[in-house]
């Protein structure tokens, strides 16, 4: 996913989802209102039980933020989408890291894995098993993206905007 694109919602919201380079071009950072030295993190074993281990941290970490009710809900939803991702797709038994950061309008969750695959948006039927995780990320979070790491594997993020909720 490479570059911004517009997309309207069912409820006519218009969310903004980007990829690779920040909304103003690869010298921008995607997160510029989001502060790094506010970030909490964790490290989880790739294992299975590493993603209700680390969706009950985002959840509970969001909370003592003062982030609660619907929004604190997707958070736990698209949170065990990208954990759940992370550890089905990447290699087997490696470390995955959880990232949260806010502002006052704003929540970020990203997630790192060694993987150098992508995620991808599938539009699957109603009867297949699974494959909609990355579907449902792009239709509930306001944006999200991939950001490549040189040293190998990658970062999947998405954002809330906390106005919305």
């Amino acid at each position: 996913m490479t570059g911004d694109r517009a997309r309207r919602t069912s409820s006519g919201s218009t969310l903004r989802l980007v990829g690779g380079a920040g909304p103003d071009g690869p010298d921008e950072p995607q997160d510029a209102d989001l502060p790094e030295d506010d970030a909490d993190s964790l490290v989880l074993p790739g294992q299975r039980q590493s993603v209700a281990v680390g969706r009950h941290w985002v959840v509970s970490t969001a909370a003592a933020r003062g982030i609660t009710g619907m929004a604190n809900q997707v958070l736990e939803l698209l949170s065990s989408e990208l954990l759940a991702n992370a550890v089905l797709h990447g290699p087997q038994g490696v470390a995955i890291g959880v990232q949260m950061r806010h502002t006052e309008t704003a929540v970020r969750v990203s997630v790192s894995d060694a993987s150098a695959t992508n995620p991808v948006v599938m539009h699957n039927g109603p009867s297949a098993p699974n494959g909609r995780g990355m579907a449902i990320v792009e239709a509930m979070s306001s944006r999200w993206g991939v950001e490549e790491h040189a040293e190998g594997g990658k970062t999947v993020w998405y954002e809330l905007e906390l106005d919305e909720f």
